[in-house]
């Protein structure tokens, strides 16, 4: 209970900072995160460099471990276009200025070229900096059926 509240302090001092709610940054994350997952889909490379943090981590269902380069790239030349066809179990958790998306989804397109359909789970963690939410680790894990 303890760490609860220290966590809520230290979210609301953070907002109180920024003159924002919990409420209004998690309104934030979802859009960028919106606009990210559609990055994706569509081959917006460029609006993906402007969401992934210059030091992000790209962890790939595959287990691969890049820079934010390689995602834009495979984005870029459409060795990557993913979409999703249902998101299930989707929550927002405020760190701070700090915020972790957490989904399990079923993707269907593209991934380094080969085709794929499958379930995932997804974290991806975003930080508010200089007035933006920037996306700074994304991990996809593959759910293996049952």
């Amino acid at each position: 209970m303890r760490k609860f509240i220290v966590t809520t302090i230290a979210v609301c001092l953070a907002c109180l900072g920024s003159a924002q709610s919990p409420a209004e940054f998690v309104k934030q994350v979802r859009e960028v995160d919106f606009r990210f997952m559609q990055c994706l889909a569509n081959g917006d490379h460029k609006t993906l460099d402007e969401i992934l943090d210059k030091n992000a981590v790209i962890v790939s269902s595959a287990g691969k471990v890049g820079p934010r380069d390689h995602m834009i790239n495979a984005v870029r030349t459409g060795i990557t276009r993913v979409t999703w066809n249902a998101i299930e179990h989707e929550a927002v958790y405020l760190h701070g200025e700090t915020a972790v998306v957490s989904e399990k989804l079923h993707s269907r397109g593209l991934s380094r070229g080969e085709k794929i359909d499958t379930w995932l789970q997804i974290l991806r963690v975003y930080m508010h900096k200089e007035g933006k939410w920037r996306l700074i680790s994304y991990q996809s894990t593959r759910i293996l059926p049952s």
